[in-house]
This record gives C-alpha cells, sequence and structure tokens, in this order.
C-alpha cells in the first residue's frame, strides 16, 4: 500500500530483493501502528504510575486469600493530597505484632470517617497482614492498594492498545515481505472513492486495483492524495504463492 501517486509513468520496480521504503505503508497499516502504539503507551504508562504511587492490586489478592488477623495500635494520621470522590485520603500508620511476636509497622489510606475518629481515639483496630511477608498488611475493611481494582481500567487499554498495534505489526511485516520479495505487474484502477482520512486537511482517497495472474484475476487497494484516474494502469507487487497479499509499487 503506498500515499504516493501511482502512475505507468514511472519505471518498473527493481527486481528482487527490493529495499523497503515506509512510504509504502497505507494509510490504514500506519492507523493501526500510530492508534494502538498510543493507546498501549499511555495504558502502560498510567497503570506503572498508578502501582507505583499505590501499590500493586495483587496486595489485595494475596491478603484477601492469606492474609491473617490481628489487631493494631494507631500511632499516627497523616494529611495526604490524593482525593476519592471529592474526600480527602488520609494515611493512618499503626503497629502490630505478627505470628512469631516481631512488631510491625504497617499504613494503610482511607476516607472511611468513622475508621478515622477511631483511629484519632487510638482504639486497638483489626488488620490482616500476609504471614510469609508481615510488611504487607492492611486494615480490616480498607485496601492495600489504593488505586485497587480501578487500576485494570488503564491496563485495559494498554491491552487494547497491545492488540490493535500488533495487528498493525502483522501487516507491516505481510507488507515489507511482499514490496521487497513480490513479483511487479501492472494492474488496472477499477475505482476511486474517498475515505474518513484526511492529511494536512487533504482527504486521503482509496484506490481499488486489478490485475491477472494464472490463477484468475486478483483484486487489492492502496491510498493516495493523488489517485489515478480509474482505467489507469499502476505498478503492483505481489507474491506469487499468495496473490492477495500485494502492495502498489
Amino acid at each position: 500500500m503506498s500515499m504516493t501517486t501511482p502512475a505507468t509513468s514511472i519505471a518498473a520496480p527493481g527486481s528482487p530483493p527490493r529495499r523497503f521504503r515506509l512510504r509504502s505503508l497505507g494509510a490504514g497499516v500506519m492507523f493501526l501502528l500510530t492508534f494502538g502504539g498510543i493507546w498501549l503507551f499511555v495504558g502502560t504508562v498510567i497503570t506503572v504510575v498508578f502501582t507505583l504511587a499505590g501499590g500493586p492490586v495483587w496486595n489485595d489478592v494475596v491478603l484477601d486469600r492469606r492474609g491473617l488477623a490481628a489487631d493494631a495500635t494507631p500511632t499516627a494520621i497523616e494529611p495526604t493530597s490524593s482525593h476519592v470522590n471529592g474526600r480527602a485520603v488520609v494515611r493512618i500508620v499503626y503497629t502490630f505484632t505478627d505470628r512469631d511476636g516481631v512488631a510491625r509497622t504497617g499504613r494503610t489510606g482511607t476516607t472511611n470517617a468513622q475508621l478515622l475518629v477511631r483511629a484519632e481515639q487510638r482504639e486497638r483496630l483489626p488488620v490482616e497482614y500476609d504471614p510469609y511477608a508481615p510488611q504487607l498488611s492492611r486494615l480490616a475493611g480498607e485496601r492495600a492498594s489504593f488505586f485497587g481494582w480501578f487500576i485494570l481500567f488503564p491496563l485495559a487499554f494498554a491491552a487494547v492498545g497491545a492488540a490493535i498495534a500488533g495487528r498493525g505489526m502483522r501487516r507491516l511485516l505481510r507488507v515489507r515481505r511482499t514490496y521487497v520479495h513480490g513479483h511487479a505487474i501492472l494492474a488496472d484502477v477499477t475505482g476511486v472513492a474517498p475515505t474518513s482520512m484526511r492529511i494536512n486537511s487533504r482527504r486521503v482517497m482509496r484506490v481499488d486495483y486489478s490485475f491477472k495472474v494464472i490463477t484468475g484475476r486478483v483484486t487489492g487497494q492502496t491510498t493516495s492524495l493523488n489517485p489515478p484516474a480509474i482505467g489507469a494502469q499502476i505498478w503492483v507487487l505481489y507474491l506469487p504463492s499468495a496473490p492477495e497479499h500485494n502492495v502498489a509499487a
């Protein structure tokens, strides 16, 4: 696929293997790579930032599966700059003794007003901790991970972006193989139609073409800002083993 202006006045493509040109990629492939890449990048960055800032969500999974109960004594209440649903998040610092008799310190952010009142009065509070890593703990009913399962939203964006970018990469590799090793043939332009894409305010046009090989007539598409007229001929590259994999030269 190409964003150049196909025309029969240009020389026939050289013999394979040819040097691959990125401009031979069509607008569709570039859209998949760009759009998917942006989603993948943004989703990954947000997921990493949320995990580093608020703790990984698997901490809660661990505590749900094997957490042991203990009583903790609040030792400090610290304000934070975070808000959830317009409510300020306050960090409660507490100490507890694990099953081995070792004193541990933990911290949990909360917006629970009743829990904060109890912490201010230094009431004993129930906690859950990991017996295999007692430094991991949380106040009962709260989360060890600040963002909890909300972190799955940016992670889902990253996964969708990876799938879209992966599809674009597969097309890129197929186009590259066809462009580098394909056989050249003249194809007839059978249709020209506008697409929904624009480049520098100019409408990208879809160019349909067809060419004949030993197994019959094969069709293909490319895109162009300056498309040839219907009935004109353009050079096309195709793989004899799979003529449906073709690209405008």
